[in-house]
Parts: C-alpha cells; structure tokens; sequence
C-alpha cells in the first residue's frame, strides 16, 4: 500500500468512526431545526391573524369611505366639530337636558355662532370632514360612534350617550354661479344654517330662534304657536299661510316620516351671490332625545327673490332641487348603508332608505380652507396623519394632534416622508 492510499483509508477510517456521534449531533440539529420552524410558523400564524384583523378593520373602514364617495377632495369640505351637551368639563356649566339645549342654540345664534359657548363641554379630538350633508334617518347613536367618541376609552374620558349632542361644521364656499337661490333642508332634530353671516334656514323638531323644543317645522312654518290667558292654562293653535312667510314645504315619496311629522322639507329665505366670490357657511346639526337622527340640505334655483316659491307642494309637484355639496362627490345610497352597518353594528331606520332626491349635476360650492382660515372660522386646519383617521357618513376624519402646530413650509413637505406629509385628512 503505498502512501496515498494509506492516508485515504486512515479518512475513510476516521469517518467511519465519527459517523454515530456525528449523526446523533445532525439528529438532535434537526429536531432544535423542527422546534425554531413550529415556532416561527406559531409566531407568523398569529402575525397573519393580528394583520388579517387589522386589514379586516381597513376594509369595514373603507366602506365608511365610500358613504362620501371614493375622490372626496381634500381641500373643499366644511370642518365638523362635536361636542357632548352632557359633559360640562369646566366646572361650571352643567349638564344641558332638552328645552335647555334648545336655549343654548338660541343664545348661540344671537351671539352670532360663537363656538366658545360650546367650549365648556366636552369634544373629541376627532374632526370630519364633509363634503356634502345627506344623511337618511338613522338611530342617533350614530353621531357619537362618527366623531369616534368612545372608541379606546381612557380614564376620565366621558362615555357619549346618543343624546343633547352637536355638531358644527364651518368654511367658507365660493359661488359657482351668480344668482339668487336658498336652502331646502331638514335636521331631526335641529338644523341651523347660517350664510355670509346670516341664518338662512331653521328646520326640524325644534326651532331654536322660538325656543320650540317639540313643535318643529309644522307648527313654526304653518301654525303660530299661542298662549291663551294663565286662567285657563290651556293652548290654541292660529293658522298662519304659508305665503306670510314666504316659505315653500317640499314632500317627497321618499321622506314619509318627515312629511307626516314635520309637514315636509322647508325652505329658508332667499339670497343672493356673485359667480367666484367668497362666502362664510356654517351648519349645526344636533340631535336631543336620543332616539333617531338624519339631515339633509338641498339648495333651490329662485328666478325672484322677492316672490319666490311658497306654499305646501305635494309629493306629485315638489322639485328635484341641487345637493349642497363642496366637491364632485355624490351620496350612494348602497355606500351610506354600508357606512350604517359597518364594523359589525347596524344603525339603521327603513334600511336608510328615506331621504329627498337630488340632482346628480348638483352645482359645487368649492370650499376654501385658507379663505376660512383667514375669517378665524378655525384655529387650524392642518394635522398631521395618524393611525386613528377614519371615514365615516357624517364625513372623512382627522383626530387632532395634542399641541397646536403649524404647517410646514413647501422644502419641509419636499423632504418629508409621505406618511409623515401634512394633509387633511
């Protein structure tokens, strides 16, 4: 044998001799191999079922979305705050009960809209924004469950309750045509719209500027509410034409509850702009039983503000009137009944089937957040993006940041991230 040979059997030798103990290590390396795959196979099954969740949630999310419709515009929407009539958080307000909401939307509009009335009850971070106001009759739990109001509650965070809540939406809007129109809407239960610095439309079971709580749009519109002498203690109703007060009262085939209580959809009075000029806007909506809630407004084409449409127009002769809107965006009604039943709740009333008919070539009144900004409608309009915005069908949110700041410059929002980019919403 000669000198290779004898150093290739002293390997083969060896290996053969170091196979057991190598086979034992190459086992036991399998098995630790098969226990770190189990594990990670445990750790990746329960990061799928965490992200399939979470995709799960954006998907409901997303059909709250789409009740706004899927190319809502960033810069044209009004800017909605809420706030819980309940919830003094000052200490020395307290907490508002039915005929004392009313009051204090009475007091709110003599002081000409000042929000700082409502700055002493409570009010989520969250912010929507709304491109239009179309939202049929729903349970009024709705409201708080839009504005985020008790999602993660935290300690010492009020639990909202469905009712003596208000919203408040404000901006400013450009005309898209001269000309004299006015507002059809409706609020269950309040309604207050306010144009160029004017209330322009009250509607719905109360009437604050009369301090009505329950007698709504039939009996301000259509009946003088009276009170006979202390003696007897008792009420008579006077009838008052609808042409006094140059009102019209639009019934449709598919706002039945409205029309048997509160006589249809008013009218507000006529007003008159100019093509491309700018105007302040503000609408509160509020519900106060806590029973149900919707809204809508519409907006009426008048050839003669002096004599414009009066009277109460039956289903068979109302007009198909414009949607407010600020953007393209239109209501679906499938898509809003989407937002209502999403996330596992259902709020509702009719299959969220009653509401007016609009035109789809509705006119836009593209809102103007720095035009707003300037008028000191809001303190700020930009927030930075966060994990919490959500879309809902009283409008797209944004939760506020804890400390007030301002936008970045132009170089800034270059060299930012896009996530980390300022925008609406």
């Amino acid at each position: 044998m000669n000198t290779k040979h004898f150093t290739i059997a002293t390997v083969l030798l060896g290996t053969m001799l170091m196979v057991p103990s190598a086979r034992a290590d190459w086992d036991n390396l399998w098995e630790d191999a098969q226990e770190l795959g189990k594990k990670a196979q445990d750790i990746g099954t329960q990061a799928w079922e965490a992200t399939k969740k979470q995709w799960d949630k954006l998907a409901e999310n997303y059909k709250l979305l789409l009740a706004f419709g899927e190319d809502v515009s960033e810069e044209s929407a009004l800017i909605g705050s809420f706030y819980d009539l309940k919830h003094p958080i000052d200490g020395k307000a307290s907490p508002l009960h039915r005929q004392q909401v009313v009051d204090l939307f009475h007091k709110f509009n003599n002081k000409k809209w000042d929000q700082d009335l409502f700055k002493a009850y409570y009010s989520p971070k969250v912010k929507l924004y709304a491109p239009y106001f179309y939202l049929p009759r729903c349970k009024a739990a709705y409201g708080p469950e839009a504005f985020q109001c008790n999602e993660n509650l935290s300690q010492g965070t009020p639990k909202v309750d469905p009712t003596a809540w208000v919203v408040v939406y404000r901006g400013v809007v450009t005309a898209p045509q001269s000309g004299s129109f006015r507002f059809v809407g409706m609020g269950d239960d309040t309604l207050l719209v306010r144009f160029d610095n004017k209330l322009v439309l009250e509607s719905g079971w109360s009437i604050p500027t009369r301090k009505y709580f329950d007698q709504g749009t039939h009996h301000s519109y259509q009946k003088e509410i009276t009170q006979e002498a202390p003696s007897n203690n008792s009420r008579h109703q006077r009838e008052i034409t609808p042409k006094t007060k140059g009102r019209a009262i639009y019934q449709y085939d598919s706002t039945p509850h409205w029309n048997k209580n509160l006589g249809g959809i008013p009218s507000g009075v006529p007003f008159t702009v100019k093509k491309g000029e700018k105007y302040p806007i503000e609408i509160l909506v509020s519900e106060i039983p806590g029973t149900e809630f919707g809204f809508c407004l519409l907006v009426e084409e008048i050839d003669d503000p002096k004599n414009p449409p009066y009277g109460i127009i039956d289903k068979s002769e109302s007009p198909t009137l414009h949607l407010f809107r600020t953007s393209d965006s239109l209501p679906d009604p499938e898509k809003i009944r989407a937002a209502l039943t999403a996330n596992g709740k259902d709020y509702t009333i009719n299959n969220g089937n009653e509401g007016p008919p609009f035109l789809k070539d509705s006119l836009i009144w593209k809102a103007d957040f720095q035009a707003a900004q300037k008028r000191g409608l809001f303190s700020r309009v930009f927030g930075k993006i966060t994990g919490s915005d959500k879309n809902t069908a009283m409008g797209t949110s944004h939760r506020e940041d804890e400390s007030e700041q301002d936008p970045p410059t132009k170089e800034q929002q270059k060299d930012a991230p896009l996530l980390d980019g300022w925008r609406l919403w």
